[in-house]
């Protein structure tokens, strides 16, 4: 008898009560069991702990406020599961997104990872911003989203913890360092992730924008960096 592999889903959140609720619901709906869920609390100074501690099937942790990397960072030191999946606290998964991607696993040894596609919602009553493509509200595509991910625990191994110093652009700069390790990465042609956009992204605060921006540059800073260091490296 094959054993179901433990699932470990970690939630990053920082003041999320509004969409933390839909967030957790999404992941308990899954059809595909064992999984465990473990909400990082960010030092949220709303009522985040409150909407958590009402689901007896979620691992509720809480630290200071250090951001999201070094939340994520958190729930990897405490998750106990075989594969590992994240999402944000202000946005969904599909029903069927976790068994579809452990089926995927299991039909592709090779693949360390599988990721899918993502698909942008406005939440209601909200503008589209300047940020966000109207294309991009009627299609779905394929996105290096950490949304869609379900990655075996050697690949997180593999890879290394997200980088505290990105604030904004760290799960970048994670999927760029697993493109670079030469894992193989699965791809699904399905939508598995809904990207909630609200009045409370990043990217409405004119401020955010530009630390979102200036994040972006000294990461591709550093990446070019580093593979013309790993260039030089080879050619030796």
């Amino acid at each position: 008898m094959i054993i179901p592999k433990l699932v470990s889903v970690i939630i990053p959140v920082y003041n999320g009560e509004l969409y933390l609720a839909e967030a957790l619901d999404s992941v308990l709906a899954q059809d595909y069991r064992p999984i465990e869920v473990i909400v990082v609390d960010d030092g949220s100074t709303d009522n985040t702990a409150e909407v958590a501690r009402k689901y007896s099937q979620v691992h509720y942790l809480h630290q200071t406020n250090q951001g999201p990397p070094a939340a994520r960072n958190t729930g990897l030191s405490h998750c106990k599961g075989d594969l590992i999946a994240f999402l944000d606290a202000d946005d969904l998964w599909v029903s069927g997104k976790l068994s579809m991607q452990v089926s995927f696993l299991e039909a592709h040894p090779e693949a360390g990872c599988v990721m899918g596609r993502t698909k942008n919602v406005l939440q209601e009553g909200v503008v589209r911003p300047s940020w966000v493509e109207e294309s991009t509200l009627s299609e779905d595509s394929v996105a290096y989203h950490m949304g869609t991910l379900l990655a075996h625990r050697r690949v997180l191994e593999t890879v290394g913890n997200f980088n505290a110093s990105y604030l904004y652009s760290d799960d970048f700069d994670w999927l760029i360092r697993l493109k670079e390790s030469n894992i193989s990465i699965g791809k699904m042609e399905k939508i598995l992730h809904l990207r909630r956009i609200h009045l409370s992204n990043l990217s409405h605060n004119p401020e955010g924008r530009v630390i979102k921006t200036h994040s972006r540059i000294r990461l591709l800073k550093e990446t070019i960096d580093r593979r013309r260091k790993a260039d030089r490296f080879a050619s030796c």
